[in-house]
């Protein structure tokens, strides 16, 4: 591992622990790992160097694609800066120009790389998990199966296990894995497991486990875990018989001060008292959900230079929520904390004294109880609903009664944490729960079958069911008034999330309040489903703003646009009062983009597959090599899955060679150029300003759907040559490239003189076939993938098909010279 030690110093500037060499040893030779070290002890680089290392030096044996998931967005968006910060380093890329700009970002409020194509890709759980459900958070439905496919064959690295949901994205990530088994590359981390979950995962998984347990020298080494020399203990606790206050913060405050409540009422109102009562000198900040995006990124820069190793700002309060309690790299001499579950809490000590040299208090508080305004009720009879309300006016919330309380009692027995105390402090406290834990993901199956509905259904209808029940909604500021009813383009507004119920009980106040109000509080965007001229992958449709009656949000998902005369947006963040500043959301930055005219570019059939072929051999096909031997573990080397993944692109039109495609499309084409077109089309020249009209002429919004017919066609081509589970998941890629719905074929007529072009690129590849010329419609469901083998091909088909699709559309010249 010499080389690895002078790779990882050479990047980082220190030598890797020996725990961190361990790590990458494993992971290098093909194993799965569970990293259980404390925070503060360089978990993301353990993690991270090895795929590092791989790409630098060429290893055949491991994987192109690093997506490394976090619970929290703020987590994600602090590792994302810090990584892109090393590795855009210029001492690093002159010594390893191979990993400059190998990075993207992918949260709900980052959209760097929706389509997962980077090398490495930071993203929330949410995103990673909802992607390779099939119903991708920042995709519409139409494109819910181009993303799944990033995951099959990719370094995964799940960070900060512990905050998932054991019944929700913990129970459905396990289930992933297990669906992933032998094609992937995954690694676990968590600072807060106890041994009996650990035990778990090693035997259910076959992962190795690796901890500080087997590497003493790395305790002694890790400056995060020594005390300074002048004391005994580096973080020092103090459990307090009431609840946290501005008062006690106020008298407890030295340098840098970090109080952190469990919700974010309690942490505004904490806000605004400490604004009133603080000395005007010190730096007073605050952060959590009910921020818009663009606020919080420059809030959570802020906190980093003031908070940050490398920063020496002195006189600072900081209230968050748990947004900063795992993964953000910054450090505090004194915390307040509200009692939260252990592992929690102790996720919220790694932010205090989590430097070399650095000594820290920690002040542990009873929870408020919930103020009158802040309860929820509701008329309903539903069971369910009664049970929500319930859970919601927990003062708990987000957590348990039950452990928050047992690790309350159990910290009163201990002065201070070290690394011996705090996995005995975890033990005592969750063994038990854990215990259950084990029981619960056993009983549900890991989510499989809730993963297999979610791959029929692709609606983001399972994400409650499959990986977080929180029931949060995005909601906008508008001017409601004067957008009844008119087009709107939902997507470039930033959003803010609050959970439903809380969302509904405010809007039941403002009824109340304004009894006779007859107007729109609450606005939903509609769009529909289909595009009417084939322009998918630009998802250009209108949307409009409709009224969105209360009894609606309960189960509604999308983006909630709220009228703006009653909500307010200030320092503390979103909060409900009268409004008589107009204040509207924000632009997404990238929103400009987005607003691009749709323009297609005229292309023959030869001309759009030829693009197809180019495009997965630059794109693609140097980057398959792990993925392709991880699948030939599973039927041998007997396929040639470079040349079936061609055929697939060459296919996937064929359903455009049906003489009821092509002849409105001809037609289109001769009077918008006023000349005569009998070229075998695979689009055609069209503006979205000056066009619409002539397409609705020719009858383009009527073509039949070509998909299908392309599937029957590589189905009975193939069925014999590579056997009915491969013929199955090439054939449903290509009747899903454009709707991940589709089921059926539409009756055709393909004339002989249609062929020429689709022979000749046969012909390229020296394969000879059979065509199918003429067939009545009819189901295409036997071809569907019928296992989840089947299904995770497919799903590695269709990524290539539909991006190999887009990219050829969008850029055909890059790809073949016309």
């Amino acid at each position: 591992m010499d080389s690895f030690i002078t790779f990882y110093k050479n990047l980082t500037g220190f030598k890797p622990y020996k725990y961190q060499e361990k790590a990458a040893e494993m992971l290098l030779k093909g194993k799965n790992i569970v990293l259980s070290v404390p925070t503060g002890s360089g978990k993301t680089w353990a993690s991270i160097m090895p795929f590092l290392y791989a790409k630098q030096f060429k290893y055949d044996n491991f994987p192109q694609k690093l997506i490394y998931s976090l619970p929290l967005r703020t987590l994600t968006n602090s590792i994302h800066h810090d990584i892109k910060n090393i590795l855009n380093d210029k001492e690093v890329t002159t010594l390893y120009p191979d990993l400059n700009n190998l990075i993207s970002i992918q949260t709900g409020e980052y959209n760097d790389d929706p389509h997962f194509e980077k090398e490495i890709i930071f993203a929330t759980i949410d995103q990673t998990l909802s992607n390779f459900l099939c119903f991708p958070l920042s995709l519409p439905q139409r494109q819910a199966n181009i993303n799944a496919g990033a995951l099959i064959g990719s370094y995964l690295v799940f960070d900060e296990f512990h905050l998932l949901d054991p019944k929700l994205s913990m129970s459905t990530l396990i289930g992933t894995i297990k669906m992933l088994d032998n094609i992937s590359r995954i690694c676990l981390m968590t600072a807060t497991l106890t041994d009996k979950l650990l035990i778990f995962l090693k035997n259910e998984l076959n992962f190795e486990i690796i901890s500080l347990d087997d590497f003493p020298e790395d305790i002694v080494n890790i400056k995060s875990l020594i005390p300074q020399k002048n004391k005994k203990y580096k973080k020092r606790t103090s459990t307090l018989n009431k609840t946290i206050n501005a008062q006690d913060i106020l008298s407890k405050h030295k340098n840098k001060t970090i109080a952190i409540c469990n919700r974010v009422d309690t942490a505004q109102n904490l806000y605004l008292d400490l604004k009133k009562q603080k000395n005007d000198a010190t730096t007073l900040m605050c952060i959590h959900s009910r921020y818009y995006d663009s606020d919080r990124k420059q809030r959570e820069k802020l906190i980093k230079e003031f908070f940050g190793k490398e920063n020496d700002k002195q006189d600072v309060i900081l209230v968050s929520t748990q947004v900063i309690e795992a993964g953000m790299d910054i450090s505090c001499d004194t915390m307040h904390t509200e009692i939260s579950p252990i592992n929690s809490f102790i996720q919220r000590a790694g932010r205090c004294a989590r430097y070399e040299e650095e000594y820290g208090e920690i002040f542990v508080y009873h929870i408020l109880d919930l103020s009158e305004k802040e309860l929820i009720r509701t008329n309903s009879t539903n069971e369910i609903d009664k049970k929500e309300i319930k859970r919601l006016n927990n003062k708990y919330l987000p957590y348990d009664k039950n452990i928050c309380e047992i690790s309350l009692e159990e910290l009163k027995n201990y002065s201070h944490l070290d690394e011996l105390n705090t996995k005995t402090l975890i033990n005592n406290v969750l063994s038990e729960n854990e215990q259950n834990i084990i029981e619960n993901i056993n009983a549900q199956l890991f989510n499989r079958e809730k993963i297999r509905k979610s791959w029929q259904d692709c609606t983001k209808n399972h994400y409650n069911e499959t990986i977080r029940d929180i029931q949060n909604i995005d909601i906008a500021l508008l001017n409601i008034e004067n957008l009844h009813n008119k087009k709107i383009n939902p997507f470039q507004y930033e959003t803010i999330g609050v959970y439903k119920w809380s969302f509904i009980n405010w809007i039941k106040q403002i009824k109340q309040d304004n009894i006779n109000l007859d107007d729109w509080i609450i606005a939903k965007a509609e769009q529909s489903m289909q595009s009417q001229f084939d322009f998918d992958w630009q998802d250009k449709e209108s949307y409009y703003l409709r009224n969105l009656e209360l009894d609606d949000l309960k189960n509604y998902y999308d983006i909630v646009f709220v009228d703006n005369r009653y909500f307010d947006y200030n320092d503390a963040g979103l909060l409900i009062q009268k409004n008589n500043k107009n204040k509207i959301s924000p632009i997404k930055e990238y929103s400009e983009k987005e607003n691009n005219k749709i323009t297609y570019k005229k292309d023959t059939f030869y001309q759009h597959n030829k693009g197809l072929l180019n495009c997965f051999k630059n794109e693609f096909n140097s980057n398959l090599e792990y993925v392709i031997s991880k699948l030939n573990n599973f039927w041998g080397n007997t396929i040639n899955w470079e040349l079936l993944i061609k055929l697939i692109l060459i296919f996937h039109d064929y359903g455009k060679l049906n003489i009821y495609w092509q002849r409105p499309m001809q037609q289109f084409q001769s009077k918008k150029t006023s000349e005569i077109c009998r070229e075998i089309l695979a689009h055609s020249d069209y503006e979205e300003d000056t066009d619409k009209e002539l397409a609705y002429k020719c009858k383009l919004n009527k073509k039949p759907s070509h998909a299908g017919i392309g599937a029957l066609q590589l189905y009975n081509f193939i069925y014999e040559i590579y056997g009915e589970e491969i013929a199955r998941a090439a054939s449903s890629a290509i009747l899903r490239h454009h709707n991940p719905l589709s089921e059926s074929f539409e009756s055709f007529y393909i004339p002989n003189e249609y062929l020429s072009d689709i022979i000749k690129l046969m012909k390229e590849i020296d394969v000879e076939c059979d065509y199918t010329k003429k067939e009545n419609g009819g189901s295409l469901k036997d071809i569907l993938p019928n296992n989840d083998l089947e299904q995770i091909i497919y799903l590695f088909f269709v990524r290539i098909l539909r991006l190999c699709d887009q990219k050829a559309t969008q850029s055909l010249e890059k790809y073949i010279r016309i």
